[in-house]
């Protein structure tokens, strides 16, 4: 093929290509989303909508008309919006979206009417589901691939399901009943694997203050430079309460726990472990000071003697 030829060829694809490349950047920005996030005390409707789809709708009159028809059917305890470069965030906290909790089960079901009836039954929209990885879903009794959900990757504590159309299709199936269960072998022994870094503090703790002890009684010089060491003896401790922290979001344990037990008792699981981490630290180390001090002075009241 001459060098003409070929640049024809790639002049031709560019031109194809474009309009394909347009077109699915204005789907892109013309689709309404609404992510349903099913993360237990604070359960919420997320409205993302592009500002060119307002049609000079004042934001709070926008605001309004979604909460009139979420109200209709859920009870509201907080709305609020917040303007970005392209579109607008609209936040609505449910407080009865669960239907039904029981023993790991859980049931939601959602009229499309009252969620997405404020649209044009023509508008393009993306749903999206947003709950813990520990949970099990199912749509319509099916599963979620089924009515049209596909499940992209992620990488974070929440799993996400997106369906994607226009809002008459979302409506021509009236409700959407959702149920979930949470894999509960998984979530005790991630659970367990959560508390174990109570364990690893502890060995930590003990294994560096003991060192730091023996370093300053066998070289008592270093005491000037007992803040540095002090400091440089905690990185582990500090790592391990970093590494517990992220390690219950990630895992979606935040979540799962949030579901799964009753508002207090879910409290005492996400907080307590990261509580007494914190806790052990200053305790070993504080403890460590004063048994350096006392045995530096024994040790110098003992060679005056």
């Amino acid at each position: 093929m001459t060098k003409k030829g070929l640049s024809l060829v790639l002049f031709l694809v560019v031109i194809m290509s474009y309009p394909m490349t347009t077109i699915a950047k204005n789907l892109e920005n013309d689709a309404v989303k609404v992510d349903i996030c099913i993360i237990g005390g604070d359960n919420r409707f997320v409205y993302k909508i592009p500002k060119n789809l307002h049609n000079d709708t004042p934001y709070v009159e926008m605001k309004n008309k979604i909460e009139s028809s979420l109200a209709s059917h859920w009870k509201i305890e907080d709305a609020r919006y917040e303007a970005h470069q392209t579109d607008v965030s609209y936040v609505f906290s449910i407080k009865d979206l669960i239907n039904e909790k029981q023993d790991g089960g859980i049931k939601v079901a959602i009229p499309y009417t009252f969620l997405v009836g404020m649209f044009g039954e023509n508008d393009a929209i993306q749903l999206r589901i947003l709950a813990s990885k520990l949970i099990d879903w199912q749509a319509n009794s099916m599963d979620l691939a089924t009515p049209g959900f596909v499940e992209p990757p992620t990488y974070f504590s929440e799993q996400e399901y997106v369906y994607e159309g226009d809002v008459n299709e979302l409506l021509d199936q009236r409700v959407g009943h959702f149920n979930g269960s949470i894999m509960k072998g998984q979530m005790v022994l991630y659970i367990v694997i959560y508390f174990s870094f109570i364990v690893a503090q502890l060995i930590a703790c003990f294994i560096l203050s003991s060192r730091l002890k023996k370093r300053i009684i066998k070289n008592p010089e270093n005491m000037h430079q007992f803040r540095k060491l002090n400091y440089m003896y905690q990185i582990i401790p500090f790592i391990i309460i970093g590494v517990q922290i992220v390690y219950l979001i990630m895992s979606g344990l935040l979540t799962a726990i949030g579901l799964y037990f009753n508002p207090g008792v879910d409290l005492l699981f996400i907080i307590v472990p990261v509580l007494f981490n914190i806790i052990l630290l200053p305790m070993f180390f504080v403890t460590t000071e004063s048994e350096i001090a006392r045995e530096l002075e024994h040790n110098s009241f003992s060679a005056n003697r």
